[in-house]
Protein backbone atom coordinates (compact mmCIF):
# COMPACT_ATOMS: atom_id res chain seq x y z
CA UNK A 1 0.00 0.00 0.00
CA UNK A 2 1.32 3.45 -1.07
CA UNK A 3 2.44 5.81 1.88
CA UNK A 4 0.07 8.86 1.99
CA UNK A 5 2.34 10.63 4.53
CA UNK A 6 3.51 14.04 3.76
CA UNK A 7 5.53 16.86 5.58
CA UNK A 8 5.10 20.98 5.38
CA UNK A 9 7.05 23.39 7.52
CA UNK A 10 8.66 20.14 9.15
CA UNK A 11 5.35 18.76 10.13
CA UNK A 12 4.44 15.10 9.26
CA UNK A 13 0.86 14.74 8.22
CA UNK A 14 -0.26 11.32 7.78
CA UNK A 15 -2.22 11.82 4.64
CA UNK A 16 -3.11 15.06 2.39
CA UNK A 17 -5.93 15.66 3.25
CA UNK A 18 -7.43 18.78 5.08
CA UNK A 19 -10.60 19.81 6.35
CA UNK A 20 -10.94 23.76 5.68
CA UNK A 21 -11.68 25.97 7.82
CA UNK A 22 -15.50 25.88 8.24
CA UNK A 23 -18.50 24.58 9.71
CA UNK A 24 -17.16 21.23 9.97
CA UNK A 25 -14.49 22.73 12.37
CA UNK A 26 -16.44 24.66 14.72
CA UNK A 27 -15.23 23.54 17.79
CA UNK A 28 -13.52 20.30 19.16
CA UNK A 29 -16.19 18.06 18.34
CA UNK A 30 -16.82 18.96 14.92
CA UNK A 31 -12.83 18.97 14.44
CA UNK A 32 -12.05 15.96 16.14
CA UNK A 33 -15.27 13.97 13.93
CA UNK A 34 -12.72 15.51 10.88
CA UNK A 35 -9.78 13.87 12.02
CA UNK A 36 -11.33 10.28 13.11
CA UNK A 37 -13.25 10.73 9.28
CA UNK A 38 -9.98 10.02 7.88
CA UNK A 39 -8.10 13.58 7.48
CA UNK A 40 -4.76 14.32 8.17
CA UNK A 41 -5.28 17.32 9.72
CA UNK A 42 -8.10 20.62 10.17
CA UNK A 43 -7.46 24.22 10.34
CA UNK A 44 -9.85 24.80 12.81
CA UNK A 45 -12.65 28.02 12.01
CA UNK A 46 -11.02 31.21 11.97
CA UNK A 47 -10.90 33.72 15.28
CA UNK A 48 -11.29 36.73 14.10
CA UNK A 49 -10.03 40.00 16.45
CA UNK A 50 -12.15 42.19 18.82
CA UNK A 51 -12.64 44.49 15.53
CA UNK A 52 -13.74 41.93 13.52
CA UNK A 53 -16.19 40.49 16.29
CA UNK A 54 -19.14 41.30 14.38
CA UNK A 55 -18.18 37.95 12.33
CA UNK A 56 -18.89 35.93 15.56
CA UNK A 57 -22.48 36.28 15.11
CA UNK A 58 -24.17 34.51 12.12
CA UNK A 59 -27.01 35.61 10.19
CA UNK A 60 -29.81 32.75 10.24
CA UNK A 61 -30.45 30.89 7.42
CA UNK A 62 -26.65 31.26 6.45
CA UNK A 63 -26.21 28.85 3.47
CA UNK A 64 -28.06 28.86 -0.12
CA UNK A 65 -27.13 25.95 -2.25
CA UNK A 66 -27.49 26.51 -6.30
CA UNK A 67 -27.95 23.58 -8.64
CA UNK A 68 -27.92 20.90 -6.23
CA UNK A 69 -30.75 19.24 -4.68
CA UNK A 70 -32.94 19.35 -8.50
CA UNK A 71 -29.48 16.98 -9.74
CA UNK A 72 -31.15 13.64 -11.13
CA UNK A 73 -30.95 11.02 -8.72
CA UNK A 74 -30.12 13.18 -5.71
CA UNK A 75 -29.55 12.31 -3.10
CA UNK A 76 -28.08 8.99 -3.80
CA UNK A 77 -26.15 10.61 -6.40
CA UNK A 78 -24.39 14.26 -6.14
CA UNK A 79 -23.66 17.40 -8.66
CA UNK A 80 -20.44 17.44 -9.78
CA UNK A 81 -21.11 21.80 -10.46
CA UNK A 82 -22.93 24.33 -8.22
CA UNK A 83 -22.90 26.86 -6.13
CA UNK A 84 -22.58 27.37 -2.06
CA UNK A 85 -22.97 30.84 -1.13
CA UNK A 86 -22.65 31.50 2.62
CA UNK A 87 -22.08 34.22 5.32
CA UNK A 88 -20.12 32.80 7.81
CA UNK A 89 -17.56 34.60 8.79
CA UNK A 90 -15.62 33.54 11.63
CA UNK A 91 -15.65 31.49 14.48
CA UNK A 92 -18.05 32.38 17.21
CA UNK A 93 -15.56 32.20 20.11
CA UNK A 94 -13.88 35.13 21.75
CA UNK A 95 -9.96 34.78 22.52
CA UNK A 96 -10.25 32.33 25.49
CA UNK A 97 -12.80 30.41 24.57
CA UNK A 98 -10.76 29.83 21.27
CA UNK A 99 -7.73 29.11 22.86
CA UNK A 100 -9.43 26.66 25.58
CA UNK A 101 -11.03 24.63 22.58
CA UNK A 102 -7.59 24.37 20.76
CA UNK A 103 -6.29 22.48 23.79
CA UNK A 104 -9.19 20.55 23.90
CA UNK A 105 -9.33 19.40 20.37
CA UNK A 106 -5.54 18.74 20.35
CA UNK A 107 -6.41 16.57 24.03
CA UNK A 108 -9.29 15.04 22.37
CA UNK A 109 -7.57 14.06 18.69
CA UNK A 110 -3.80 13.62 20.14
CA UNK A 111 -1.48 12.11 17.50
CA UNK A 112 -4.27 11.23 15.21
CA UNK A 113 -4.02 14.25 13.62
CA UNK A 114 -2.55 18.01 13.02
CA UNK A 115 -4.96 20.76 14.88
CA UNK A 116 -3.92 23.96 12.86
CA UNK A 117 -5.28 27.32 14.46
CA UNK A 118 -6.40 29.93 12.66
CA UNK A 119 -6.00 33.83 13.24
CA UNK A 120 -7.48 36.95 10.96
CA UNK A 121 -6.69 40.38 12.91
CA UNK A 122 -7.32 43.79 11.86
CA UNK A 123 -4.24 45.70 12.95
CA UNK A 124 -0.81 44.16 13.65
CA UNK A 125 -1.32 45.05 17.51
CA UNK A 126 -4.17 42.59 17.29
CA UNK A 127 -2.26 39.99 15.20
CA UNK A 128 0.60 40.21 17.59
CA UNK A 129 -1.88 39.74 20.86
CA UNK A 130 -3.72 36.92 19.14
CA UNK A 131 -0.34 34.92 18.10
CA UNK A 132 1.07 35.33 21.67
CA UNK A 133 -2.08 33.89 22.94
CA UNK A 134 -2.25 31.35 20.32
CA UNK A 135 1.62 30.21 21.13
CA UNK A 136 0.67 29.08 24.28
CA UNK A 137 -1.86 26.18 23.27
CA UNK A 138 -1.19 23.10 22.15
CA UNK A 139 -1.92 23.81 18.30
CA UNK A 140 0.18 22.06 15.85
CA UNK A 141 0.22 24.77 12.99
CA UNK A 142 -1.05 28.52 12.85
CA UNK A 143 -2.59 29.69 9.96
CA UNK A 144 -2.28 33.31 9.44
CA UNK A 145 -6.21 34.69 7.79
CA UNK A 146 -5.49 37.39 5.66
CA UNK A 147 -8.25 36.14 2.75
CA UNK A 148 -11.33 36.31 3.99
CA UNK A 149 -13.25 36.66 1.05
CA UNK A 150 -16.50 39.27 2.63
CA UNK A 151 -14.58 40.16 5.99
CA UNK A 152 -13.78 43.81 4.98
CA UNK A 153 -17.41 44.35 4.08
CA UNK A 154 -18.14 44.51 7.92
CA UNK A 155 -16.36 47.62 7.88
CA UNK A 156 -13.11 46.59 9.15
CA UNK A 157 -9.98 46.33 6.56
CA UNK A 158 -9.27 42.72 6.86
CA UNK A 159 -9.52 39.35 4.83
CA UNK A 160 -8.85 40.14 1.05
CA UNK A 161 -10.17 43.72 1.58
CA UNK A 162 -6.48 43.91 3.38
CA UNK A 163 -4.40 42.42 0.54
CA UNK A 164 -1.78 45.23 0.74
CA UNK A 165 -1.05 44.40 4.27
CA UNK A 166 -0.34 40.43 3.84
CA UNK A 167 3.20 41.01 4.01
CA UNK A 168 3.84 43.27 6.56
CA UNK A 169 1.66 40.86 8.87
CA UNK A 170 3.33 38.02 7.92
CA UNK A 171 7.08 39.85 9.04
CA UNK A 172 5.16 41.42 12.17
CA UNK A 173 4.00 38.00 13.20
CA UNK A 174 6.96 35.40 12.20
CA UNK A 175 9.59 35.75 14.53
CA UNK A 176 7.04 35.80 17.41
CA UNK A 177 5.34 32.46 16.19
CA UNK A 178 6.96 29.40 17.93
CA UNK A 179 4.96 27.08 15.93
CA UNK A 180 5.11 26.20 12.14
CA UNK A 181 2.81 28.57 10.06
CA UNK A 182 1.07 29.01 6.84
CA UNK A 183 -0.66 31.97 5.43
CA UNK A 184 -3.57 31.84 3.52
CA UNK A 185 -3.48 34.46 0.50
CA UNK A 186 -6.68 35.79 -1.20
CA UNK A 187 -7.65 35.11 -4.62
CA UNK A 188 -9.02 38.28 -5.08
CA UNK A 189 -6.07 40.21 -6.06
CA UNK A 190 -4.34 40.84 -9.72
CA UNK A 191 -2.05 37.84 -8.94
CA UNK A 192 -2.52 35.70 -6.47
CA UNK A 193 1.22 34.14 -7.16
CA UNK A 194 2.67 37.30 -6.32
CA UNK A 195 1.32 37.95 -3.18
CA UNK A 196 2.28 34.25 -2.44
CA UNK A 197 5.73 35.08 -2.81
CA UNK A 198 6.00 38.32 -1.17
CA UNK A 199 4.44 36.29 1.81
CA UNK A 200 7.03 33.26 1.20
CA UNK A 201 9.74 36.55 1.46
CA UNK A 202 8.53 37.60 4.71
CA UNK A 203 8.67 34.74 6.42
CA UNK A 204 5.61 32.28 5.79
CA UNK A 205 6.39 28.48 5.94
CA UNK A 206 3.77 27.35 3.83
CA UNK A 207 0.66 29.02 1.48
CA UNK A 208 -2.79 28.21 1.51
CA UNK A 209 -4.57 28.97 -2.16
CA UNK A 210 -7.49 27.79 -1.03
CA UNK A 211 -9.61 31.21 0.26
CA UNK A 212 -13.18 31.43 -1.35
CA UNK A 213 -14.40 34.63 -3.65
CA UNK A 214 -17.31 37.20 -2.48
CA UNK A 215 -20.66 37.61 -4.31
CA UNK A 216 -24.09 37.05 -4.55
CA UNK A 217 -27.31 36.36 -6.75
CA UNK A 218 -30.38 38.76 -6.86
CA UNK A 219 -33.93 38.02 -6.68
CA UNK A 220 -35.63 39.87 -9.57
CA UNK A 221 -38.85 40.02 -7.93
CA UNK A 222 -37.70 42.09 -4.58
CA UNK A 223 -34.57 43.71 -6.19
CA UNK A 224 -32.95 42.18 -3.37
CA UNK A 225 -30.10 39.92 -2.92
CA UNK A 226 -31.16 35.96 -1.75
CA UNK A 227 -30.19 35.17 1.62
CA UNK A 228 -29.51 37.50 4.20
CA UNK A 229 -29.26 40.53 1.72
CA UNK A 230 -25.38 41.08 0.89
CA UNK A 231 -22.22 39.39 -0.57
CA UNK A 232 -21.48 35.69 1.00
CA UNK A 233 -18.65 33.30 0.46
CA UNK A 234 -18.96 32.29 -3.55
CA UNK A 235 -17.73 28.92 -4.47
CA UNK A 236 -18.23 25.49 -5.05
CA UNK A 237 -16.83 22.02 -7.44
CA UNK A 238 -16.71 24.55 -10.65
CA UNK A 239 -14.49 26.90 -9.30
CA UNK A 240 -11.34 24.13 -9.17
CA UNK A 241 -10.20 25.14 -12.62
CA UNK A 242 -9.35 28.19 -11.06
CA UNK A 243 -8.09 26.55 -8.48
CA UNK A 244 -5.94 24.50 -9.98
CA UNK A 245 -4.32 26.99 -12.44
CA UNK A 246 -3.53 29.41 -9.53
CA UNK A 247 -1.75 26.67 -7.72
CA UNK A 248 0.04 25.55 -10.71
CA UNK A 249 0.90 29.24 -11.03
CA UNK A 250 2.67 29.36 -7.68
CA UNK A 251 4.11 26.26 -7.44
CA UNK A 252 6.49 27.43 -10.29
CA UNK A 253 7.34 30.11 -7.79
CA UNK A 254 7.32 29.07 -4.34
CA UNK A 255 9.95 27.14 -2.51
CA UNK A 256 7.74 26.64 0.50
CA UNK A 257 5.06 23.88 0.34
CA UNK A 258 1.31 24.48 -0.95
CA UNK A 259 -1.91 23.95 0.49
CA UNK A 260 -4.39 23.29 -2.33
CA UNK A 261 -8.15 23.82 -2.49
CA UNK A 262 -11.09 25.74 -4.16
CA UNK A 263 -13.67 23.16 -5.50
CA UNK A 264 -12.53 20.03 -4.02
CA UNK A 265 -15.21 17.66 -4.58
CA UNK A 266 -13.82 14.37 -5.14
CA UNK A 267 -10.45 12.14 -4.21
CA UNK A 268 -9.55 12.57 -7.73
CA UNK A 269 -9.59 16.55 -6.86
CA UNK A 270 -6.86 15.54 -4.12
CA UNK A 271 -4.85 14.01 -6.94
CA UNK A 272 -5.31 16.99 -9.30
CA UNK A 273 -4.10 20.01 -6.95
CA UNK A 274 -0.91 17.51 -5.74
CA UNK A 275 0.14 17.24 -9.33
CA UNK A 276 -0.50 21.07 -9.76
CA UNK A 277 2.20 21.63 -7.35
CA UNK A 278 0.61 21.41 -3.53
CA UNK A 279 1.98 19.62 -0.60
CA UNK A 280 -1.57 19.36 1.36
CA UNK A 281 -5.00 19.95 -0.02
CA UNK A 282 -8.38 21.35 1.85
CA UNK A 283 -11.71 20.67 1.63
CA UNK A 284 -14.76 22.79 2.97
CA UNK A 285 -17.75 21.98 1.01
CA UNK A 286 -16.55 18.86 0.01
CA UNK A 287 -16.68 17.46 4.24
CA UNK A 288 -19.01 20.24 5.27
CA UNK A 289 -21.92 18.54 2.22
CA UNK A 290 -20.71 14.66 2.21
CA UNK A 291 -19.95 14.58 5.94
CA UNK A 292 -16.47 14.25 8.03
CA UNK A 293 -16.06 10.27 7.02
CA UNK A 294 -15.85 11.09 3.06
CA UNK A 295 -12.36 11.81 3.89
CA UNK A 296 -11.71 8.26 5.16
CA UNK A 297 -12.93 7.01 1.65
CA UNK A 298 -11.38 9.61 -0.47
CA UNK A 299 -7.91 8.17 1.64
CA UNK A 300 -8.99 4.88 0.58
CA UNK A 301 -9.90 5.58 -3.13
CA UNK A 302 -6.26 7.52 -3.14
CA UNK A 303 -4.46 4.64 -1.77
CA UNK A 304 -5.86 2.02 -4.52
CA UNK A 305 -5.21 4.82 -7.66
CA UNK A 306 -1.83 5.26 -6.25
CA UNK A 307 -1.09 1.24 -5.90
CA UNK A 308 -2.61 0.83 -9.33
CA UNK A 309 -0.18 2.99 -11.03
CA UNK A 310 3.01 1.78 -8.68
CA UNK A 311 3.49 4.61 -7.25
CA UNK A 312 5.15 3.78 -3.44
CA UNK A 313 4.20 7.45 -2.17
CA UNK A 314 2.22 10.10 -2.99
CA UNK A 315 4.96 12.21 -2.44
CA UNK A 316 6.26 11.24 -5.97
CA UNK A 317 2.88 13.12 -8.13
CA UNK A 318 3.53 16.37 -6.34
CA UNK A 319 3.87 18.75 -9.24
CA UNK A 320 4.42 16.08 -12.00
CA UNK A 321 1.83 18.03 -13.93
CA UNK A 322 3.68 21.34 -14.07
CA UNK A 323 5.61 20.40 -17.43
CA UNK A 324 2.47 19.70 -19.14
CA UNK A 325 0.85 22.47 -18.17
CA UNK A 326 1.43 24.64 -21.71
CA UNK A 327 0.88 28.80 -21.77
CA UNK A 328 -1.85 29.43 -24.50
CA UNK A 329 1.12 30.48 -26.62
CA UNK A 330 2.17 27.10 -26.79
CA UNK A 331 -0.93 25.65 -27.68
CA UNK A 332 -1.54 23.74 -31.30
CA UNK A 333 -3.47 25.89 -33.76
CA UNK A 334 -5.72 25.82 -36.90
CA UNK A 335 -4.30 22.62 -37.53
CA UNK A 336 -5.25 21.34 -40.89
CA UNK A 337 -7.52 18.56 -41.59
CA UNK A 338 -9.48 18.37 -38.30
CA UNK A 339 -13.15 17.77 -38.28
CA UNK A 340 -16.17 16.76 -36.68
CA UNK A 341 -17.60 13.39 -37.48
CA UNK A 342 -20.82 12.26 -36.12
CA UNK A 343 -21.05 7.95 -35.61
CA UNK A 344 -24.67 7.34 -37.39
CA UNK A 345 -25.08 3.90 -35.46
CA UNK A 346 -25.40 6.22 -32.46
CA UNK A 347 -27.01 9.63 -33.78
CA UNK A 348 -30.55 9.58 -32.01
CA UNK A 349 -31.43 13.16 -34.70
CA UNK A 350 -32.27 15.01 -32.04
CA UNK A 351 -30.81 18.10 -33.49
CA UNK A 352 -28.93 19.65 -30.57
CA UNK A 353 -25.72 19.56 -32.12
CA UNK A 354 -27.26 21.81 -35.13
CA UNK A 355 -28.42 24.17 -32.71
CA UNK A 356 -25.07 25.06 -31.26
CA UNK A 357 -23.13 24.39 -34.49
CA UNK A 358 -22.55 28.75 -35.39
CA UNK A 359 -20.85 27.33 -38.34
CA UNK A 360 -23.71 26.08 -40.13
CA UNK A 361 -21.88 22.61 -40.95
CA UNK A 362 -24.46 20.33 -39.12
CA UNK A 363 -27.84 19.31 -41.22
CA UNK A 364 -29.94 16.77 -40.01
CA UNK A 365 -31.48 13.97 -42.56
CA UNK A 366 -33.56 10.81 -41.80
CA UNK A 367 -30.34 8.97 -41.48
CA UNK A 368 -29.09 11.71 -38.76
CA UNK A 369 -26.89 14.52 -38.20
CA UNK A 370 -23.96 14.93 -41.13
CA UNK A 371 -21.06 16.88 -40.86
CA UNK A 372 -20.19 19.40 -43.67
CA UNK A 373 -16.27 18.94 -43.39
CA UNK A 374 -15.65 22.24 -45.44
CA UNK A 375 -17.57 24.38 -42.90
CA UNK A 376 -16.79 22.71 -39.69
CA UNK A 377 -14.33 24.74 -37.94
CA UNK A 378 -13.51 21.53 -35.20
CA UNK A 379 -14.45 23.27 -32.06
CA UNK A 380 -15.62 20.69 -30.41
CA UNK A 381 -18.93 22.28 -29.03
CA UNK A 382 -21.18 19.45 -30.54
CA UNK A 383 -18.95 16.35 -29.05
CA UNK A 384 -19.95 18.37 -25.95
CA UNK A 385 -23.87 18.81 -26.32
CA UNK A 386 -24.58 15.33 -28.09
CA UNK A 387 -26.67 13.71 -25.71
CA UNK A 388 -25.81 10.46 -26.45
CA UNK A 389 -21.71 10.67 -27.69
CA UNK A 390 -22.35 10.36 -30.90
CA UNK A 391 -20.22 13.08 -32.08
CA UNK A 392 -16.18 13.24 -31.78
CA UNK A 393 -13.05 14.41 -33.73
CA UNK A 394 -10.95 12.75 -36.80
CA UNK A 395 -8.32 12.59 -34.72
CA UNK A 396 -7.53 13.62 -31.42
CA UNK A 397 -5.91 17.10 -30.01
CA UNK A 398 -2.31 17.68 -31.00
CA UNK A 399 0.59 19.81 -29.07
CA UNK A 400 2.44 22.10 -30.22
CA UNK A 401 5.40 20.74 -28.76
Amino acid sequence: MADLRVKAAGVEFPNPIIVGSNTPTMDWIQTKKGIDGGAGGAIVKSLFSEKGKMGRKFPRPRFKLYDYKNYPGYPEKLPHAFTLNSLEECSAFGYEEYMADINKTKEEVGDKGIIMASLSGVTIEEWIEMVKLVNETKADWVELNVSCPFAADMGVKMGSGAVEMTAEVVKSCKDLLKKPFSVKVSPQTVDQSAVAKACEEAGAQSINLSARFSGFDLDIDSARPIGPGAQGGWGGPYFIGYGLKNCAIAARKLDVPIIGGLGVWEWQDIIKYMMCGATLVQSGIGILLQGHDVSKRWAEKINNWLDAKGYKSINEIIGIALPNILKTSEVARAQEGVFAKIDANKCTKCGVCKRSCMYDAISVTKAGAIINNEKCDACGLCIEVCPVDAASMVRPQMRAN
